[in-house]
């Protein structure tokens, strides 16, 4: 059990109106929550028990997705989920400054899974027309469809990582990091049904992540159970902020599709790489890429 201190902040329309007489600015929140501290967040150190066997980086690696996954999920759902009254629409985690594209993300939260496609069109919208996402991020979906319907036919943005962020470019030219306007409108117009089912089909580790997948979840329950009662081997600190760390959780970047019991969807990867590679894999599944 840990403690992670984070800032709340609420920019009201007060705030924005203040602010904009002042002159350009970046639009914030409408809510913003900060670990305090992200190198608390990140824990790279871990104290594992790793018992008998060989030392792996890999393993090393998906541990630790899987310990900051737990706080990944908790950040995002304490702050749009916190009674299940569903008030927040939507809201995403980043590695970033500011609220950028949700397929450049790390995370993202939907309040109604049926509208999954929204991170497609505040996506789009925000890339395409330069809106700010804080302004664009809750408005009807059936105004999102109406901007996207509106661009020209076959035009295109490009995903770029977010200015400041560790993001994975996972293979691919140009063409495969970017979305065309038709893409949007067919994801928009297909059975959300079906975009969760090929998210989910998508976000299915890779088989290097599959390799490494028994020997970290038997160290994680050896960990689990001597935190619990204190029987076992002991634990030895583990360094995961290296390089070959990094390398690896970008060339086998893990995804999660978490349908939650209040009708909601989180979408999470780690925070060094991006949620493009899943959408795009879940759309070109669907023949939806263009």
């Amino acid at each position: 059990m840990r403690s992670i201190l984070v800032d709340l902040q609420c920019f009201t329309e007060a705030y924005e109106l203040r602010w904009s007489l002042r002159g350009p600015h970046e639009p914030r929140g409408p809510l913003e929550m900060y670990p305090e501290n992200c190198m608390h967040f990140f824990g790279f150190i871990l104290e594992l028990a790793w018992g008998r066997g060989p030392r792996s980086f890999e393993v090393e690696a998906e541990l630790a997705w899987h310990l900051l996954q737990i706080d990944l999920e908790d950040l995002l759902l304490r702050l749009c989920e916190p009674d299940g009254s569903g008030r927040v629409r939507t809201g995403a985690c980043t590695n970033a400054w500011h609220w950028h594209a949700p397929v450049t993300t790390c995370a993202t939260y939907n309040a109604d899974a049926r509208e999954i496609a929204r991170d497609l069109a505040v996506s789009w919208v925000h890339l395409h027309d330069q809106d700010s996402v804080s302004r664009i991020a809750g408005i009807p979906l059936s105004m999102l469809h109406a901007r996207v319907d509106a661009a020209p036919r076959g035009a295109r943005v490009a995903i770029a990582p977010p200015r400041g962020s560790r993001v994975a470019r996972k293979g691919g030219g140009a063409r495969a990091w970017s979305l065309s306007r038709e893409t949007v409108l067919k994801a928009l117009a297909a059975p959300p049904s079906a975009l969760l089912d090929a998210l989910e089909a998508s976000a299915v580790p890779d088989g290097a992540w599959r390799a490494a997948a028994p020997r970290a979840a038997e160290i994680l329950e050896r960990t689990r159970r001597l935190a619990e009662t204190g029987d076992g081997p002991p634990t030895w600190p583990v360094d995961t902020d290296k390089h070959r760390h990094f390398r690896f959780l970008k060339k086998h970047p893990p995804f999660l599709v978490r349908r939650l019991a209040s009708g909601g969807v989180v979408l999470a990867t780690h925070p060094f790489c991006s949620l493009w590679p899943l959408w795009a894999g879940a759309l070109d599944a669907l023949g939806l890429m263009g």
